[in-house]
């Protein structure tokens, strides 16, 4: 069941309409997108580090496959919590089955200096199904959403739904912010990123939305850590991806 407030279900309507509508969004069974992935966070990677993505991703199930990585022969899975690395043709080369967990206890200290494939595998694949997925993400059942406070940035007064996410959907965080303009459109995320660390609150900020097959997506999006009061830090750019192209599958 889904949770929403009258005024956040009407805030939610204007998001999905200019991203391109909800019964498009729901034609869609899978899409891969084509870029270009810097910032700090791209040196825990392994291999090639993922300078350049092709990621495919499937709508209804939480699952993305990076072709390409953590060699130019290889493929990064990620599989509703597990994941995996391939050949390029299937071939099973290394797998971990709860990957989340592996972020915890003693062997966290390492993954605060360096991340193995398999950890780079989990965090890109959640974070790059959330964001290749939103807004469709937040008609899944289980998420709980209300209209928060009004939010000045930048001369602008951006709308705010604050989401609740289900226990079983892998996310940064439980909850989490979306900042929306006039337009309708994402312009920022704030979320915590619960693999790096409690602390590692960040502000996601989305621009440059172009249409691609009838939905529309950021283009251009940095991540910078958030300080007091939701302000955001403009140091250091923790993400920078740039979108060249996204194929969508009906």
């Amino acid at each position: 069941m889904n949770e929403r407030t009258p005024e956040a279900a009407g805030l939610l309507d204007e998001v999905l309409t200019a991203h391109g509508g909800l019964e498009r969004w729901r034609a869609v069974t899978a899409l891969t997108a084509h870029g270009r992935f810097g910032g700090l966070l791209r040196s825990r990677f392994p291999g090639n580090r993922m300078a350049e993505v092709s990621v495919r991703v499937q709508l209804a199930h939480q699952r993305a496959v990076f072709r390409g990585f953590p060699r130019t022969d290889q493929q990064a899975v990620f599989d509703g919590g597990a994941v995996r690395i391939e050949t390029r043709d299937g071939g099973l080369i290394s797998a971990r089955r709860n990957a989340r967990a592996a972020f915890a206890g003693f062997s966290g200290l390492r993954r605060n200096l360096r991340w193995d494939a398999l950890d780079a595998a989990y965090f890109a694949g959640y974070a790059f199904w959330n964001y290749l997925s939103t807004p469709l993400l937040l008609t899944r059942e289980g998420v709980a959403i209300t209209e928060g406070d009004t939010w000045q940035e930048a001369g602008q007064r951006w709308w705010r739904l604050e989401v609740d996410f289900p226990p079983d959907l892998h996310t940064h965080s439980r909850h989490q912010t979306f900042y929306i303009d006039a337009a309708g459109l994402i312009r920022r995320h704030d979320y915590i990123a619960h693999p790096i660390g409690r602390w590692a609150h960040a502000a996601h900020y989305c621009s440059d939305h172009q249409r691609f097959a009838g939905l529309v997506f950021p283009a251009r999006r940095r991540v910078f850590p958030q300080g007091p009061g939701g302000r955001t830090l403009p140091h250091p750019i923790l993400v920078a991806l740039d979108i060249d192209n996204i194929e969508i599958e009906t």
